[in-house]
């Protein structure tokens, strides 16, 4: 499979979170500003490009190709945590969003702190840090693999984007099903570790 593959499936894998998380805000009917959508999809980005650099560092001590398989493991393992937490989203969970930012990733609507019936202000930075984490591990692996940080980087921010203001307006319209979009960034990335270790 070729690099420009690995790219895309990467990046979707990345951001189509971003897709189920807006259609959540939409379904709720909680809105989020044309600015605080720039502000997510620049914060994961960055998180991307900061913790690819990171994993940059590794592959200095690393042998390459244990580098690889570190990398394809780590991105399955990452796979199976989003899993776990798609199928666990229904559970109760009282803690405070700023205390658990993950939190967010299962219920979006907790974003909107102030319950104003929009996210706006720093609520905007908790929704772009929740979205951002899964970034964290996906950023060093990537680093690990050998795909481009800043390209693909930039290839995030904009899917981000493009991903979390379409599902927002998608969820507008449509009915709570779309929320099983969640499933797939798990699978996405298993997908390519496989892939990778193979």
């Amino acid at each position: 499979m070729g690099i420009g593959m690995f790219i895309f499936l990467f990046v979707t894998a990345v951001s189509v979170d971003s897709f189920g998380i807006g259609c959540v805000l939409g379904l709720k009917k909680v809105k989020l500003a044309f600015w605080g959508i720039v502000v997510i999809a620049f914060v994961s980005g960055m998180v991307f490009l900061l913790s690819s650099y990171f994993g940059h560092l590794l592959v200095h001590v690393v042998k390459p190709e244990m580098a690889e398989k570190a990398g394809a493991v780590a991105l399955i393992g990452i796979g199976i945590y989003f899993l776990r937490q798609f199928f666990k989203k229904h559970t109760e969970d009282q803690q405070d969003p700023w205390l658990n930012p993950a939190k967010v990733l299962n219920d979006p609507v907790t974003a909107d702190v102030d319950k104003s019936g929009g996210i706006q202000g720093k609520e905007v930075w908790l929704l772009g840090t929740a979205l951002s984490l899964d970034t964290i591990g996906a950023g060093i692996s990537g680093a690990l693999i050998g795909l481009p940080v800043l390209v693909t980087a930039g290839l995030i921010a904009s899917a981000t984007f493009l991903m979390l203001s379409t599902g927002i307006i998608a969820g507008s319209k449509l009915t709570s099903r779309v929320e099983s979009i969640s499933i797939l960034p798990g699978v996405l990335l298993i997908i390519i570790g496989l892939i990778k270790l193979s």
